[in-house]
């Protein structure tokens, strides 16, 4: 019974081993970034926090205002810390699993530069005040073509192999180009309409949330997606169960995971195919999520006697996939006319994007990040304990900065219905949620520092082990035709 529900597709391999040492460099040069981008957007996020509690905290310092330090930590994560780590999986998928040469890795530094370039520019361009105002179209004109460029060079030569391998592809690599592909399409396509004359009004509404949604599902959720089936079957020591499941996830996932961001527009002056379009992919996306969901925890339900042991990766794993069905299901719920009545225009709606983001999208990349870097920099990593603290302090923070703003949500929709109440009561009544929301902000920054310092030992610890190596081999070479002792 047990083999009938296991899939009899071939997975992508994740070797045990090292990666190879000439991959080293561009793996480097996309993480090390991204490290770094992720802590300027949790610090960036908490100070948008904390000036909630507090507005007058940095209340002289006109760049560091709450409308320019909440959109610049969101666009730090999705495109310093997010972009690049789908990247590395799909690089890793392709160089290891596809079994294919590394080429151009010069592109890929040149790529890295570009990119990061580009994206300091944006973010210190969103910090002076030259933002549109469009969330996650928000950065300035003037850093789209470094990113664009950048992007292109580290991307184009991936799927062009992933192409190439399609008939034989699993649905890991199948996932992973979905994302690499649907990126610069839909960037390009929209910075393309942003300077169109005739996309004004209503129709910016509708192309800055089919951005912002198919940017978020179909971008990076099918990164994420991606990372979950290359690394559940080398954690589970199968594939993951009901591959017809699976594919019927990826052909729903890919067909209309840039069409939900629709399902926003509800009860403003659009067509009301759009809307119900929206709502439908919605629904439909939750469908995709619940196959995928049924495949793996099956699959989990058998898992190895060595993995019941901490194993950071997994944990990751796991906590990222239910926050990934809840996050899909609740997402589905909001956009029903009987809860959008209350919800919409509410910090539940933001909870909803809380979970997705940090809760599905964050720590599926944290566990790519655990599996990765020991075979990227030939070390395990050092200590068990702080990856644990990592661990606790990223799932706490997330559950209680969900669970505030779903709360608090819930509050203010309720009273938003409310004629009689005036809003300033809503207002009040929300703050504490809001004000609340600083600690859990906080254990989230204080488990991203951990998580650097355990990566800095990490590093530490492996260049030593290499000078070490190189002063053994060194110490038994041949010298002048007579061998060292």
């Amino acid at each position: 019974m047990a083999e009938t529900l296991e899939s009899k597709e071939t997975p992508v391999k994740v070797s045990s081993g090292e990666v190879d040492p000439s991959l080293r460099a561009p793996f480097l040069w996309l993480l090390g970034p991204a490290a770094v981008w992720l802590s300027v957007a949790t610090i960036l996020a908490l100070l948008g926090s904390l000036k909630l509690v507090d507005p007058r905290f940095l209340g002289t310092w006109g760049w560091l205002t709450f409308g320019r330090i909440s959109p610049a930590a969101f666009l730090s994560f999705v495109y310093g810390f997010g972009i690049p780590v789908g990247l590395s999986a799909a690089l890793w998928a392709v160089t290891k699993g596809g079994r294919l040469p590394l080429l151009g890795r010069r592109w890929c530094l040149a790529s890295s530069f570009l990119w990061n370039v580009g994206l300091w520019g944006g973010i210190t361009g969103v910090l002076a005040g030259e933002s549109r105002s469009l969330s996650w179209l928000g950065l300035p004109t003037f850093s789209l073509p470094s990113l664009g460029l950048g992007y292109l060079l580290s991307a184009g030569w991936l799927v062009a192999a992933l192409v190439s391998r399609w008939e034989e592809a699993s649905l890991a690599l199948r996932f992973l180009l979905l994302g690499l592909v649907w990126i610069p399409w839909a960037g390009g396509a929209a910075a393309l309409m942003l300077h169109d004359p005739a996309v004004r009004g209503v129709a910016m509404g509708s192309l800055e949330w089919w951005f912002n949604d198919g940017l978020l599902y179909a971008g990076l959720g099918a990164f994420a997606l991606g990372i979950v089936y290359l690394l559940a079957p080398s954690s589970l020591g199968r594939p993951l169960a009901f591959s017809g499941l699976g594919r019927l996830a990826f052909w729903t996932w890919a067909l209309f995971a840039n069409l939900a961001g629709t399902a926003h527009l509800v009860g403003g002056p659009f067509p009301l195919w759009m809307v119900s379009l929206g709502v439908s992919s919605r629904f439909l996306l939750w469908v995709a999520a619940v196959a995928v969901g049924v495949g793996f925890w099956v699959a989990a339900r058998r898992l190895p006697a060595e993995k019941r042991e901490w194993d950071p990766s997994w944990h990751f794993l796991r906590f990222g996939m239910s926050s990934f069905l809840v996050a899909a299901g609740l997402g589905a719920l909001l956009v029903l006319p009987a809860w959008s009545r209350y919800v919409h225009y509410t910090v539940l709606e933001e909870a909803q994007l809380v979970l997705f983001l940090y809760g599905f999208l964050g720590m599926t990349f944290f566990s790519l990040l655990y599996a990765l870097l020991p075979q990227l920099l030939g070390r395990p990593w050092p200590s068990p304990t702080l990856s644990k603290v990592h661990f606790w302090l990223s799932s706490y923070g997330i559950s209680f900065l969900v669970g505030l703003l779903a709360v608090g949500g819930l509050f203010q929709g309720v009273g938003l219905d409310e004629p009689d109440l005036p809003v300033h009561d809503v207002i009040v009544l929300l703050l504490p949620f809001l004000r609340s929301a600083a600690a859990p902000a906080t254990a989230l920054l204080a488990g991203h520092a951990v998580f650097g310092l355990h990566l800095l030992w990490l590093i530490l610890e492996s260049g030593s082990s290499r000078r070490g190596d190189e002063e053994t081999a060194l110490a038994h070479a041949d010298i002048e035709g007579v061998r060292t002792p």
